[in-house]
This record gives C-alpha cells, structure tokens and sequence, in this order.
C-alpha cells in the first residue's frame, strides 16, 4: 500500500474540501474566495414538481486545457432554503383535512392570502369569515351547495335534531396567496383551488395549488441569475460527477 506522506508535512499541496452553505451570499462568496474563471463551474439540479433545487460548485474542475486536468475534489453544495409560508401551504398542498382543522389552517395563514385589484378573488377578510363559518358550523350536518353566479358555493347546514335550523355560508372555489418561495426572498402570487367533498353528511376540505411548480422554476431563475451575475462562473445543468 502506498504510504500518503502529505499529512507530515506542514500544509497540503492543493486545496480539497467538500463544504455545504447554508445561503446564497455565502454559497457565492465561498466560490468567488477559492475559485477561479477558468478553472471553477457551477452546476444546478433542481425537480420543480418535487420541490427539490440544488446547487454545486466544483471549485477545481476542468477547464479549456486538455494538458491540465484537474481533481475535481474540491466542492462546495447548496439548496435554498424555503421560506417557512412555502413549507406550510406546499406541504398542505391536495391534503384532506376536516372541517375544524382546516379552518384553524385558514385562520393561522391569512396574512398570506391576496386579492389583486380586479381579480375577483375573495381578500383575506372573506377567507376569514368564511373560516368562521365553517367552525361555527363544525358540529352540524351538510345539506346542499348551490353554485353562485360570483363563481363561489352557498352550503347549507341543518343541526341533526332540528332540521328547521340553517345555517348558511359561501365557500370560494378559488383563492390566490402572496408567499416567498426562499427564507428572505420576493413574494410570489400563487392560485389556488379549494375543494370539498361530504360523506354521511360531513365536509372535507382541500386546496389545490395551481403550477406550483412554475412558481419555484421562475424563484430558483431569479437566484441563478444572481449567482452568475455575481461570480462569473460557468453555470451548467446537469449531474457534475461520474457515477
């Protein structure tokens, strides 16, 4: 086995480390620090539906010169951080709850929920009241929906041992939320359906986020443009290391 003497001496003879940052700035500064225009690329892999992005940073890869090949060991990685309303409304996002439980998701998340000027969609004070409603009427049964011309759903509610007794609410089937997609980034516009199903007399409740996907795509772009802006590194994307 061939001994490795370069431990005894008093410093490496090349650079090699494998590190993680942690956020943009210094995912940027590390390559900017250690890299070189010629000799440092930076690749981007990212699954939109999955919600997955990364980036890494090979500060000693291979540049032009074929007569200089280099090691490729020296690494830096990154993943943006999503923000904490991304986690939330992502996670949540085609999951069934009841009606409590997602009217007390409603009310914790309202600050995220927009209504554009002229878009027609309900603002975050009618997602309340209509939060409202569903807990005010969480313990009686469900009658009927009539479809408004406003685009949103009338229910009825009938308590089990009194059916002279409605109670009646709206129920938006479309929503928009303003949210960041990365921890301290721009806020995105994000349109949402909301859906319902009863069985044996109960309501369910889910959201369905519309292109989530393309809302991270444009998100994950902003930041590859800053990153190349900002290091003048070759940016590629792809997988950059040999399986």
């Amino acid at each position: 086995m061939e001994k490795d003497d370069e431990k005894a001496l008093a410093a490496p003879l090349r650079k090699r480390a494998t590190v993680r940052l942690h956020d943009a700035d210094s995912f940027i500064d590390y390559i900017k620090r250690h890299g070189s225009l010629t000799d440092s690329t930076i690749w981007g892999k990212a699954d939109y539906q999955a919600g997955k992005v990364e980036f890494i940073g090979i500060i000693n890869d291979h540049g032009e010169d074929e007569a200089r090949p280099q090691w490729r060991d020296h690494t830096a990685r990154f993943s943006p951080e999503f923000s904490e309303e991304w986690r939330r409304w992502f996670g949540g996002n085609r999951k069934t709850v009841g009606q409590s439980e997602f009217a007390a998701f409603i009310e914790e998340n309202l600050k995220d929920i927009v209504s554009p000027e002229g878009s027609g969609l309900p603002s975050g004070a009618h997602m309340l009241e209509m939060a409202l409603s569903f807990e005010a009427n969480q313990d009686m049964r469900f009658k009927s929906a009539i479809r408004l011309t406003n685009g949103g759903v009338q229910m009825s509610f009938t308590q089990d041992d009194d059916n002279q007794t409605l109670a009646k609410m709206q129920m938006f089937e479309r929503f928009a939320i303003g949210i960041p997609v990365f921890w301290n980034g721009d806020p995105y516009r994000i349109d949402a359906r909301l859906r319902y199903r009863v069985r044996e007399g109960k309501l369910t409740f889910w959201y369905e986020l519309i292109r989530q996907d393309k809302t991270l795509e444009a998100a994950t772009t902003s930041l590859i443009a800053t990153i190349r802006e900002k290091t003048g590194t070759p940016f590629f994307f792809g997988e950059p290391f040999n399986h």
